[in-house]
C-alpha cells in the first residue's frame, strides 16, 4: 500500500505544530502538505523544512480558495487546525470569521472540486468547547447533542458553530468535527492576557495537552480507523484524569512556577462571574476509543510546564525569588495592568461598559458584592444534571423516524414541517420551523445529535432570555445562569 497524503493547515499553532511533528515521525506512511501563512515568524521557523523529504509547503491563506485548492488537490486527508482563537479573535472578529468559517467553506468546496472528492477525501475539522459556552454548577457535565450557547461577545465560538454546521450538512461522506477542550500548552506564561480574568473561578473543565491533541488528530489518518468513525461530532479531551477546577488550577500553577499564592497577586473582583466556557466532557471516551488521545493527565501537564520553563524562570524558581520579592510589586507590574487593559474586566468597570458588566458579572451590583479572598470559593455540591435532548435516546439511530423529529422540534419550541423520512436516515435534510417562525433546512443529525438549531437565531444579538422563554431545550443551559445572576 502506498503512502497517503495529508494536507495540514495551522502547523504554526500549538495543536497543528504537534500534529506536524507527529506526521514527521510517521513519514513511512504519509506525505505531508502544509498550508502556512507567510508571516515573518512562520517563514523563519519552517525554513528548515523547505527541502525536507516528504514535506511540501504552500505559503498562503486559508481564506483564499486558490491556496486551499492547491493543498487539497493531492490530499487523501485534510486536517484543519488553522484558527484565529481568543483573545485575538475578540480583537479581530472579521478575520476570525474569515479564518474559522470561510476557511472551512473553502476546504469543503475544494474537496468537492476533486474527482470523486466528496466520496473519497477525509476531512477532520477542529471545533471547540467554546461552542457550548458557560457550563458551571449543575450543568458542568456535558455531551455532544447538548444545546449550543456561545458566550456573549464570543465571535470565535460563533464562527466555529457556523463552520461545524456547514461541515455536517456539506454532503461530504468522510468528515468529523472534534470539539476540543482546553488545549494546555507548557509555556503557561504565553497565556498572560486579560482573558485570564474572563474565566470564572468556579469553572470546571477538561484539558488535553498539545502533545495529545496533535497525536490524536494524526491518528485519524491511520488505516485502522473504521468506517463508523466518520460523519460524526466528538468531544475531545484528556478525560477524567485531566479535569481541573479553575481556582485550584491557578493555585497549583502559581505555586509550581515559584510565584506563590496567586491571591496575593490578584484581586478577586478581577475575575468574572459568568459568560466564559469549559465543562467536563461526559463522552470524551467515545473519541478515545478511536484515537487514544487520553495519555496525559493534569499532573503530566504540570510536569510539562516545569520542563519547558524558560531558563530565567527556572532560576527564579530555584532561588525562590517569589518569596523574596514582595507580592505587591508583581501585582502592580504584571497582573493589575492586565486587569485594567482594554479588554480587562476592570476596564469595563472603569468605563461603565454596562453591556459587558452585565454579561460577565450579572450587574454592577453583583460586581460590587464580590467578597475578598477571606470568603471561601465553594465548589458546587449540586449533582451534575444530564440535559434532555428532547427525544428517546435509547432508540437505535437506525430506528429514528419522523415522530422523533417532531418530538425533538416541539422540545425546541418549534416544529418539524416535513411529513416523512426514511427511518434511520439522519443525513437527508428535513424542513423545520423554529420558535420564532424561521423556516430552515437541516439534517436530523445536525439537530438531534449535534445540538444545532435555527441558523437565523444564532447570535448576535444574544437574546438568550427570549429564546429560553420559548425553547425548553435551550432553557436548560440558560435558566441556571439567569438564576445565578439574580443572587
Amino acid at each position: 500500500m502506498g503512502k497517503k497524503t495529508v494536507f495540514l493547515t495551522g502547523a504554526s499553532g500549538s495543536m497543528g505544530g504537534e500534529a506536524f511533528q507527529e506526521l514527521l515521525r510517521r513519514r513511512d506512511r504519509f506525505e505531508i502538505i502544509l498550508l502556512l501563512f507567510p508571516d515573518k515568524h512562520g517563514k523563519k521557523f519552517f525554513r528548515k523544512y523547505k527541502n525536507e523529504p516528504g514535506v511540501k509547503i504552500i505559503w498562503g491563506d486559508i481564506s483564499c480558495y486558490q491556496d486551499v485548492y492547491q493543498g487539497v488537490c493531492d490530499a487523501d486527508y485534510v486536517l484543519n487546525t488553522a484558527a484565529l482563537i481568543s483573545p485575538a479573535a475578540d480583537r479581530r472578529p472579521e478575520l476570525a470569521w474569515k479564518v474559522n468559517y470561510e476557511g472551512v467553506l473553502n476546504i469543503i468546496q475544494a474537496i468537492k472540486a476533486q474527482n470523486g472528492g466528496a466520496q473519497r477525501i477525509k476531512f477532520v475539522n477542529i471545533g471547540s468547547v467554546a461552542m457550548t459556552g458557560d457550563r458551571r454548577g449543575k450543568i458542568r457535565l456535558g455531551r455532544v447533542g447538548d444545546p449550543l450557547k456561545p458566550s456573549v461577545f464570543d465571535i470565535y465560538s460563533i464562527s466555529k458553530i457556523a463552520a461545524e454546521r456547514a461541515l455536517i450538512d456539506s454532503g461530504l461522506k468522510y468528515w468529523v468535527s472534534l470539539r476540543m477542550s482546553f488545549i494546555a500548552i507548557p509555556n503557561i506564561f504565553s497565556l498572560l492576557d486579560p482573558i485570564l480574568f474572563h474565566q470564572p473561578l468556579d469553572t470546571y473543565g477538561d484539558l488535553v495537552t498539545k502533545r495529545d491533541a496533535g497525536y490524536m488528530i494524526v491518528n485519524a489518518c491511520e488505516a485502522k480507523i473504521p468506517e463508523e468513525f466518520w460523519g460524526r461530532v466528538y468531544n475531545a479531551s484528556g478525560g477524567p484524569a485531566a479535569r481541573f477546577y479553575y481556582e485550584e488550577y491557578l493555585r497549583d500553577v502559581f505555586k509550581l512556577v515559584g510565584l506563590g499564592d496567586y491571591r496575593k497577586l490578584m484581586e478577586r473582583k478581577w475575575f468574572c462571574l459568568h459568560n466564559f466556557h469549559c465543562q467536563y466532557y461526559e463522552d470524551a471516551d467515545v473519541l478515545n476509543n478511536y484515537l487514544q488521545q487520553q495519555r496525559d493527565s493534569l499532573q503530566d501537564h504540570y510536569r510539562q510546564i516545569l520542563h519547558d520553563l524558560p531558563f530565567m524562570l527556572k532560576v527564579f524558581r530555584w532561588l525562590k525569588l517569589g518569596r523574596i520579592i514582595p507580592p505587591w510589586i508583581i501585582k502592580q507590574l504584571i497582573f493589575k495592568p492586565m486587569a485594567f487593559a482594554g479588554d480587562g474586566p476592570m476596564a469595563w468597570v472603569r468605563n461603565n461598559d454596562l453591556s459587558r458588566i452585565h454579561a460577565f458579572y450579572g450587574s454592577l451590583r453583583e460586581f460590587t458584592a464580590i467578597p475578598d479572598w477571606d470568603d471561601a470559593i465553594n465548589r458546587s455540591d449540586l449533582e451534575p444534571e444530564r440535559l434532555n435532548h428532547g427525544y428517546d435516546e435509547r432508540k437505535p439511530e437506525n430506528k429514528l423516524d419522523i415522530s422523533d423529529m417532531k418530538l425533538a422540534a416541539r422540545f425546541r419550541g418549534g416544529e418539524c414541517l416535513s411529513t416523512g423520512m426514511t427511518p434511520g436516515d439522519l443525513r437527508t435534510k428535513l424542513l423545520w420551523r423554529c420558535e420564532f417562525g424561521h423556516v430552515f433546512e437541516a439534517s436530523p443529525y445536525l439537530i438531534l445529535k449535534a445540538g444545532h438549531w435555527c441558523p437565523e437565531c444564532v447570535p448576535p444579538p444574544w437574546n438568550y432570555e427570549e429564546i429560553a422563554s420559548r425553547n425548553p431545550f435551550f432553557a436548560q443551559v440558560w435558566d441556571f445562569d439567569s438564576i445565578q445572576a439574580e443572587l
